[in-house]
C-alpha cells in the first residue's frame, strides 16, 4: 500500500521557507499506512503540486521538496542551518518516529558533553581542544580522523548485549570503543564542543549498497555542501562523493526526517521490514 502526500499549492518552489512560513501553509494530510505505522505529521518544504516516490519498504509516496543547490563559497565555509536532502535524497520531517526517543536521550547528553567528557577522556580533551582555533575544514578533518582512532570499533551486541544500542559520548569514551553511530554522535559532540552549530550537523541513518549494510555517519550542512564524517575513512567528504549512501532516517537537534527518492531514480534503499529492522554497524543484512 502506498502514502500519497501532495503538497498544499500554496508552498513556494523557489527553496526552502522558514519554518514559521512552513507550519503556516502546511496543511493535514491523510495517513494511510507508512513504514509500519510511523505517524506522519505534514509535509515540510513541499514542492507545489509535486508527488515524489520514496522508493523505501513497498514503493510509499511521498511529496517532498528539491534542496535548492546554494554557490559554492571558498574559505571560510560557513556552516548552514541543517538542509535534510542529504545524499540527494528527498526527505520529509517526522513526529512520533520511534528512534526520536532514543535520539533525545542521546541529544541530551551531547548537549552536556564537554566538561564530562573531557574528563573521561584525556584523548578527546586534547582533539577539541586542539580544534578550537582551527579553520572550519581543518576541524572537521581532525575530529574525524582523531575519533576515528580514538576508539575502537565493536558491535553493540558484543559491548552492551543488543543489537542495537545508542551510547552516549562518556559511554562511548569510557569503553573505548563503539559502533558506527556512537563514533558519529562522538564527533557531534566533539564539534558542537568546538564551535560547530547544533543545526549545521546531522546524524545520518543509511544503507550502503555496495557492502550490503546498514551504517551511520555524521553529515555538517555548509553554504558550500554537506560533508561527511565517516568511521570508516579518515578523509572528509561531500556527500555526493558516496553514491552508495542511500539515507533512510535522520536527527539534528530536536528534529527528524524519514528519507527517498524521486520517482524513477536507481538510488533507493531496499529494506525488508520497515525501518525497525534497521541496526547501524551490525553487519549485512539477513
Amino acid at each position: 500500500m502506498a502514502l500519497v502526500i501532495t503538497a498544499p499549492s500554496a508552498y513556494a518552489a523557489t527553496g526552502p521557507a522558514t519554518s514559521e512560513a512552513r507550519d503556516s501553509l502546511a496543511k493535514p494530510v491523510q495517513m494511510v499506512e507508512f513504514l509500519g505505522g510511523i505517524s506522519l505529521t505534514k509535509p515540510e518544504s513541499a514542492v507545489a503540486g509535486s508527488v515524489y516516490r520514496a522508493g523505501i519498504s513497498g514503493g510509499y509516496s511521498l511529496a517532498l521538496q528539491n534542496i535548492a543547490e546554494e554557490k559554492p563559497e571558498l574559505d571560510p565555509i560557513q556552516t548552514a542551518a541543517i538542509i535534510p536532502g542529504v545524499f540527494g535524497s528527498m526527505a520529509i520531517s517526522m513526529k512520533n518516529f520511534p528512534a526520536a526517543t532514543r535520539w533525545a536521550s542521546v541529544y541530551r547528553s551531547v548537549r552536556n558533553c564537554d566538561n564530562i567528557c573531557d574528563q573521561t577522556s584525556a584523548g578527546y580533551a586534547f582533539i577539541v581542544k586542539a580544534v578550537k582555533d582551527k579553520n572550519f575544514t581543518d576541524k572537521l578533518t581532525f575530529v574525524n580522523s582523531g575519533i576515528n582512532q580514538l576508539i575502537a570499533y565493536r558491535k553493540d551486541e558484543v559491548t552492551y548485549g543488543k543489537v542495537d544500542y545508542w551510547a552516549t559520548p562518556e559511554e562511548t569514551l569510557s569503553r573505548r570503543s563503539g559502533d558506527c553511530e556512537d563514533f558519529a554522535i562522538l564527533k557531534m559532540a566533539a564539534l558542537l564542543e568546538a564551535g560547530v552549530p547544533a543545526t549545521s550537523m546531522s546524524l545520518v541513518v543509511l544503507q550502503d549498497r555496495k557492502r550490503n549494510v546498514f551504517h551511520a555517519v555524521l553529515s555538517v550542512s555548509t553554504s558550500s555542501g554537506t560533508f561527511i564524517l565517516d568511521s570508516l575513512s579518515n578523509k572528509v567528504v561531500m556527500d555526493s562523493a558516496l553514491p552508495n549512501y542511500v539515507p533512510l532516517y535522520s536527527f539534528s537537534t530536536e528534529r527528524a526526517w524519514v528519507h527517498g527518492a524521486k520517482t524513477g531514480e536507481s538510488r533507493v534503499a531496499s529494506l525488508k521490514g520497515g525501518l525497525s529492522g534497521v541496526a547501524p554497524g551490525e553487519g549485512p543484512e539477513n
